[in-house]
């Protein structure tokens, strides 16, 4: 789940459309359109974002090392060196990051993010589940519950938590909580 930086239809009409058509799911069509609008206006923050999206929409399987990564990685870094206080570039460069395999660099780009932007729920929750990949439970059940928190919406999406706590020993095979004795 990449956040586009489009929640409004803008002026650039260019740009509309190019965001238009990859939300309809014409890919290619909007990484032709979204390169043209960067070859007259490379300062277009927006355009970098989307483009960088577009790029990893365009890929069956993503890849680290495919070069569709590669240059979406380089929009996005470029956008967020334009813009260093705009959270979106580092929760998709999260996204993608995790999307690759890269599970610790995705990490990173998520704590920038909310290091900005401390209310960004969708980035806690993708930090928590890659916590839950790495198998670092109290971590992953923490951040989910801190997302769960600022966006209780999420919560269809998070039923690996219980996976979690009862591999952290705070849930019997049963479901229960484990009530351990005071000492």
């Amino acid at each position: 789940m990449f956040l586009v930086p489009l929640f409004r239809r803008s002026r650039d009409k260019e740009y509309d459309l190019a965001a238009r058509k990859l939300s309809e799911g014409q890919v290619r069509e909007a990484i032709d359109l979204l390169r043209n609008i960067l070859s007259k206006r490379p300062d277009n923050k927006n355009a970098k974002i989307t483009l960088a999206v577009a790029l990893m929409q365009a890929q069956d399987k993503p890849d680290k090392d495919d070069p569709l990564t590669i240059e979406a990685l380089q929009q996005l870094d470029s956008a967020a060196t334009m813009n260093p206080d705009d959270p979106i570039p580092y929760f998709n460069k999260g996204v993608l990051l995790r999307n690759v395999g890269l599970l610790e660099d995705a990490l990173r780009s998520f704590e920038i993010a909310l290091d900005i932007e401390g209310r960004m729920a969708l980035a806690i929750a993708h930090m928590a589940e890659i916590n839950y990949e790495l198998e670092r439970w109290e971590k992953a059940i923490e951040l989910a519950r801190l997302a769960l928190v600022r966006d209780p919406g999420l919560e269809e999406s998070m039923g690996w938590v219980r996976i979690a706590m009862r591999k952290a020993g705070k849930l019997d095979d049963e479901g229960n909580p484990i009530v351990k004795p005071s000492e």
